[in-house]
């Protein structure tokens, strides 16, 4: 049993250390690129609201 979980783990390790983590990260950064401009062209009632962003409130009409 033992053995088996060593195989698992070194084919494991083997098949993280094969992929090209540079073409993973520039797709990754690629897709947050394209889903901000979608947000972004999207009509407001559409637009996902972002983490931490808050309403921008209206001025009153005696301060301006």
């Amino acid at each position: 049993m033992q053995d088996l979980i060593e195989k698992i783990k070194g084919c494991t390790l083997a098949y993280l250390k094969s992929l090209n983590w540079i073409v993973l990260l520039g797709i990754a950064l690629f897709c947050i690129a394209l889903a901000i401009v979608n947000n972004i062209r999207v009509d407001d009632a559409k637009s996902v609201t972002w983490i931490g962003s808050q309403d921008i409130l209206e001025k009153p009409a005696d301060i301006l």
